[in-house]
């Protein structure tokens, strides 16, 4: 069978309109890649790719590669790695996301728009008030990968277990500043103090729906930077984008 895509050159425009898919697998040349049964259904039977068609994947550790596609049946394949189309860049610094859990739909959005944004590390957190005291990590993982496949990422940001809000940040990094995206009076705008640290590690508080209660802003102010996000009460979604928007445009742009 042809296959259209068999002689492009790397790095290519065509290169990079293939399909691209995360494998929790080593990468190396000449390796052999098992596909899910889901991967194998998703390329097979919604893209539509047909044997020997390339390919591209990654892991999160060792850049981008190109490889070909064998198909076994509707729901088996193996991929064939050919050549590498990225190496793995160092990452500048981490941004760390602390966030209550939200309903289903709107935490969806929220991790995907946050991988696309930068974020390289969530910690979801439980306060008095927030609404969702229960997860489900592997649909978080998928929806992480699957954020990081879309939007061309080659790092997987890391999801961490959730647990209490004064628990995590009693055995915080102090290296690491907390930005807590808190409404008081006293609070600095967070654009001030994003530059600040435009460049390093850091890591961004954010509230549940009912807001904190007067008992956590007051311990939070003491363990954290509290910044506003100005004078509109913000949906918790809407705070996280809005947040990693002036980090992330801070570090391209400090000046």
């Amino acid at each position: 069978m042809h296959n259209r895509f068999m002689n492009l050159p790397i790095n290519t425009d065509e290169t990079f309109k293939l399909p691209r898919l995360f494998v929790d697998n080593s990468l190396a040349q000449n390796g052999v890649i098992d596909l899910e049964p889901a991967q194998a259904h998703y390329l097979i039977n919604v893209l539509r790719r047909n044997q020997g068609d390339q390919i591209r994947l990654f892991n999160g550790k060792d850049g981008e590669w190109l490889g070909i596609l064998s198909v076994q049946s509707k729901k088996s394949a193996t991929i064939q790695i050919t050549q590498q189309l990225l190496e793995q860049p160092q990452l500048a610094r981490r941004i760390h996301l602390l966030f209550a859990p939200i309903k289903k739909q709107r935490m969806d959005w929220l991790i995907e728009k946050a991988v696309e944004l930068g974020a390289t590390d969530f910690h979801p957190i439980l306060t008095q008030n927030t609404e969702v005291r229960k997860i489900r990590e592997d649909r978080l993982k998928a929806q992480i990968f699957e954020a990081a496949e879309q939007c061309e990422r080659l790092e997987i940001p890391s999801l961490h277990t959730l647990q209490k809000w004064d628990t995590l940040l009693s055995k915080w990094d102090k290296t690491v500043p907390v930005i807590s995206c808190i409404e008081r009076y006293d609070a600095q705008p967070i654009v001030a103090v994003m530059q600040d640290h435009s460049n390093s590690n850091i890591a961004i508080l954010i509230g549940p729906e009912g807001g904190f209660t007067k008992e956590e802003r007051d311990q939070i102010a003491q363990k954290s930077i509290p910044v506003t996000l100005g004078n509109t009460i913000l949906r918790s979604e809407t705070a996280v984008i809005k947040a990693l928007i002036i980090a992330q445009s801070l570090e391209i742009s400090p000046n």
